[in-house]
């Protein structure tokens, strides 16, 4: 129990402490995750070991463009309770006012662990944190320019059939200046046909990205989506997702003061609508 309250506490120190920071908007596309809510992603489940492959396109806001994202991930579990993730993400920005980019994003690394767990009511506590480091471009939009770190901590239960998640995180970067957000997922997984040669799930999402503290954007801009989705059980070991997502809130607000080009990678975080396919292996 110590040592449960001892990463508790880690966690916390991590999601709130973590400092120096380098932008609310560089963690949209290359220098941050899929920005979709995916039920068996690295943050949704236990440590065990997978390999998955994403593709996604966003819409950005007022006809600016769109942003393709090709990201091959995988995890290790190195034990029961503790495992090692990479991600290598690939983008190609088609933005109006931006040149055309083709490069590999922010290459990450992630480690996580399973504080606690009920499985017979499929309770899962699990804590973990990715690292993006700056392979992306950061003038082209295809990387955050700076190191960032990502905690996060997760909680899945049953509710009947359904299977419920919450991740509650933050995107930090190891700058001069803390620019923390705070990132939050809830979801639901629910079974629509079991007894089939390919089962089907549905997935539901609420998620978004609050600004604490930042160089661009006024504190407190949000920006959260809803993601609907289907889960097909294609194999025992082989899973894809379909996924999409609308925007349902935005008060991104730029700081006074602060004038944004049109040609300002900024814009790239302001995503209309998107949609995501991923599938995923496991060993």
């Amino acid at each position: 129990m110590r040592r449960y309250l001892t990463l508790a506490c880690a966690a916390l120190s991590l999601l709130f402490g973590v400092s120096e920071a380098g932008a609310h908007h560089a963690a949209g596309h290359g220098g941050g995750g899929s920005g979709f809510y995916n039920p068996f992603s690295t943050q949704s489940r236990p440590p065990r070991t997978f390999l998955s492959f994403t593709f996604s396109v966003d819409g950005l806001d007022d006809g600016l463009g769109e942003v393709l994202r090709y990201q091959l991930s995988g995890e290790y579990a190195v034990t029961r309770r503790f495992s090692l993730g990479l991600r290598i993400p690939f983008v190609s920005i088609r933005e109006k006012f931006l040149p055309k980019t083709d490069s590999i994003g922010d290459v990450s690394m992630s480690f996580k662990g399973l504080l606690w767990s009920k499985p017979a009511k499929r309770m899962n506590l699990t804590l973990g944190s990715g690292i993006s480091f700056p392979t992306g471009k950061e003038s082209t939009g295809a990387g955050a320019g700076t190191v960032l770190i990502s905690p996060y901590l997760n909680y899945t239960m049953a509710l009947g059939p359904v299977d419920f998640y919450t991740t509650l995180g933050s995107s930090v970067a190891a700058a001069n200046e803390a620019s923390p957000t705070f990132d939050y997922n809830l979801g639901f997984n629910i079974p629509l046909v079991k007894d089939a040669p390919v089962p089907l799930h549905l997935f539901f999402a609420f998620q978004g990205s609050t600004s604490i503290r930042d160089d661009v954007f006024a504190n407190g801009s949000t920006k959260a989506y809803l993601t609907p989705g289907l889960i097909l059980y294609l194999r025992e070991r082989l899973i894809a997702t379909l996924g999409a997502k609308v925007s349902v809130l935005d008060t991104l607000k730029v700081k006074p003061g602060v004038a944004l080009s049109k040609t300002s990678t900024s814009l790239l975080s302001d995503v209309r609508a998107g949609f995501n396919f991923n599938v995923d292996y496991f060993f």
